[in-house]
């Protein structure tokens, strides 16, 4: 999948549709159209686009596509047609257009999708009318503990149960633990419990959710081993018997996941964009007795729980069918991760990367419910490529000393989505885990005084998502007004946006549209505060991070001069000079770093000279490097017209004039040592993080 179209399907945003449309990348702009299904006709839309292809990579798709819009004889002639459709995808629509529960015809056996599986008659729907062929049953001195949670059950629960007690590995116990269901529910789980005479009944008293319920579970069990089933889910007979046969074999090994297949009531397995339809099914894993607790939230536990579990053998084998209610309210669309679970992710993630105990969760896990009211939210993208906890930890610390209740907020900048969603910055992740920080979600209910957006590029391409955020003024940290932004904050927080430019050139190119006061970058002196006794070299090391596209790596090349006497070294923090060079790549003189390579502190180490040649539609105000180079020590080097903004601070030249500029200064060993202070005390004078929360306060409290 192509990098725009990862990117689009996290964001969850029909605006991250363009640069797909603009890169004229049709069949994967069909496939974000299609798995995103935002709007009512966009699985139309997609079949459109998808019918004109030759490509055979959206063979697949196309068939898939033509399926879920109801268009099932058109389907079944491109499957028949297209030669270059994947196996998986070829077996599961060839399957479901001959499913007679869901409008098919034509020969249909199940057992294709998980051995010796059949449909018996009578009510009810088809996956509640499972049935698999007798098998030999084993005999086995360790018993095994399955666990099901259920609260408010259906008859779903006698499905689930019957396919338990149904299982080949006959030295089981059965534990139903009821997580608090009102009376009305009392028959049913008498039935569930009538079904087999290992089947247990545990009532919990009062509700709590269902790894409370597991958790209390874990304390009855008298297993060997532990797992667990979905109240509404189906265990093939031989789940058991295959799932614990590594952990009989290797004393070693500490758990065991089954891969499971996500079908409809009606049995029907495809899903658009979905190629192998096994994945492994967290909710049935199985473990040694004693392997500890479930995080006690409401929903997502079984990613932390595996994650948290030693030596987890993956059988691949699929051996149970997860329900799902035929849309994406069970998974989410594919390709996008829900805000709450990837917060929790990122939490417990850096927990266990630092093997911590403790770690945060969102509230809406937690299953808390409820208005919370702050002085000041934050919204950035606070992943390490967003860069806004390197700020943005220190301004937190600034409102919160003030008595203001101030919060953060996670949105993308699509760019850095290519790749996936990141966790947050470590850095903030671990004081959100200590409770020193607050994380809110888009999808809470929030009430704020102010929502701060740290740059207009994390509302261009927002989740289209239903906001629980409401605010009594936004404001946009930036010179430029985006229309996109700002109807993006106006659908999310309530209110039309006011701009806020980190300086005066900015604030005159706004005008009307800018806010009573600039924000201005602020940052920790102390944190980049490096020693610096000298030049680097015997010739001066000039630098600059890197962080816009194939622009700006040309403009460097045109405005560099290419000579041996001057050292240049660049932090590629975008990860984009790769395709701007092409397969020639930077100039041989130029040492270009990836993120990996090197920290931005440690960057900074390397030179003496930070270079900042931006374009002239560019507003002439303290740009967030600049200020973390100067603390640092660097001699920043800018064009003229940034001298109202830093005075004596910097040195200005034009790109013509920079060898001579840089060797001049490089060759006055005490005159090089002074610029570097005054830059660094241009910064603490004017760029503390108390300055940025005096003013955010005046604009939170402003009528």
């Amino acid at each position: 999948m192509h990098p725009l179209a990862v990117a689009a399907l996290q964001a969850r945003s029909v605006a991250a549709r363009e640069p797909l449309a603009r890169a004229g990348l049709t069949g994967e702009l069909a496939r974000v159209i299609a798995l995103q299904n935002l709007r009512p006709d966009d699985l139309a839309t997609a079949l459109t686009m998808l019918e004109g292809l030759s490509d055979p990579e959206f063979q697949g798709l196309h068939c898939q596509v033509a399926y879920a819009t109801g268009a099932h004889a058109s389907a079944a002639a491109l499957l028949a047609s297209y030669s270059d459709v994947d196996p998986l995808v070829r077996l599961s629509l060839g399957l479901d257009l001959g499913n007679p529960h869901a409008g098919g015809s034509g020969p249909w056996d199940l057992g294709r999708l998980m051995p010796s599986v059949s449909v018996t008659e009578g009510a009810g729907s088809p996956f509640d009318r499972l049935a698999a062929r007798p098998a030999q049953r084993t005999g086995h001195p360790r018993r095994i503990t399955s666990i099901v949670t259920t609260h408010r059950p259906d008859r779903r629960l006698l499905t689930a149960v019957r396919s338990l007690a149904g299982q080949t590995w006959t030295n089981q116990e059965i534990l139903v633990i009821d997580d608090g269901s009102p009376a009305a529910y009392d028959a049913v789980l008498r039935q569930a419990a009538a079904l087999d005479p290992r089947v247990r009944l545990i009532r919990m008293v009062a509700t709590g959710g269902a790894y409370v319920a597991r958790n209390a579970g874990l304390d009855a069990a008298t297993g060997d081993f532990v797992t667990f089933q979905d109240a509404d889910g189906w265990s093939h007979p031989a789940r058991l018997e295959r799932q614990v046969a590594p952990l009989l074999a290797d004393e070693a090994l500490f758990s065991a996941v089954p891969a499971g297949i996500r079908v409809t009531p009606e049995l029907v397995v495809t899903r658009p964009g979905v190629t192998d339809f096994r994945s492994d099914d967290l909710s049935s894993l199985m473990v040694r007795r004693g392997a500890g607790y479930f995080d006690p939230i409401r929903f997502g536990a079984d990613e932390e729980y595996v994650a948290r579990a030693r030596s987890v053998r993956r059988l691949g084998e699929a051996l149970t069918l997860i329900r799902r209610a035929g849309d994406d309210r069970d998974d989410g669309p594919v390709g996008w991760i829900d805000p709450a679970r990837r917060s929790y992710r990122s939490a417990f993630e850096t927990a266990h990367a630092q093997r911590a105990t403790g770690w945060a969760a969102p509230r809406r896990l937690r299953g808390e419910t409820g208005a919370q009211a702050y002085d000041v939210v934050l919204a950035g993208d606070w992943t390490t490529a967003g860069g806004a906890g390197a700020a943005g930890i220190g301004q937190l610390r600034a409102l919160a000393a003030r008595g203001l209740r101030a919060a953060l907020l996670q949105l993308d900048v699509l760019a850095h989505l290519r790749e996936g969603p990141r966790n947050l910055d470590p850095a903030v992740q671990r004081l959100i885990n200590s409770r020193e920080l607050t994380q809110v979600e888009i999808t809470d209910d929030v009430r704020a005084r102010l929502v701060v957006a740290r740059t207009a590029r994390v509302l261009e391409h927002a989740p289209d998502l239903p906001s629980g955020v409401r605010a009594q003024r936004v404001v946009i940290e930036d010179a430029a007004v985006s229309e996109p932004a700002a109807a993006a904050a106006l659908r999310l927080f309530g209110r039309r946006p006011l701009w806020a430019p980190a300086g005066p050139d900015g604030r005159r190119r706004l005008a009307a549209e800018a806010a009573s006061l600039d924000l201005p970058g602020t940052l920790d002196t102390h944190q980049w505060r490096l020693d610096r006794r000298g030049p680097r070299a015997d010739r001066p090391v000039v630098g600059r991070w890197c962080r816009g596209g194939r622009s700006e790596w040309r403009r460097l090349r045109a405005e560099l001069p290419d000579t041996g006497r001057m050292d240049v070294r660049l932090l590629d923090a975008a990860g984009t000079a790769g395709r701007s060079f092409g397969r020639f790549g930077p100039p041989r003189s130029w040492l270009v770093y990836s993120p990996d390579d090197v920290s931005p502190r440690s960057f900074l180490y390397q030179i003496d000279f930070y270079l900042h040649l931006p374009p002239d539609d560019v507003p002439a105000d303290p740009d967030p490097d600049v200020l973390a180079a100067l603390a640092a020590g660097c001699v920043a080097v800018l064009p003229y017209r940034y001298a109202e903004a830093f005075g004596d601070a910097a040195v200005y030249c034009a790109p013509a004039e920079l060898l001579d500029t840089v060797r001049m200064l490089h060759g006055n060993r005490r005159a090089l040592r002074e610029q570097g202070e005054r830059g660094t005390d241009f910064v603490r004078r004017h760029h503390a993080h108390e300055l940025y929360a005096d003013r955010v306060a005046v604009l939170a409290t402003q009528p």
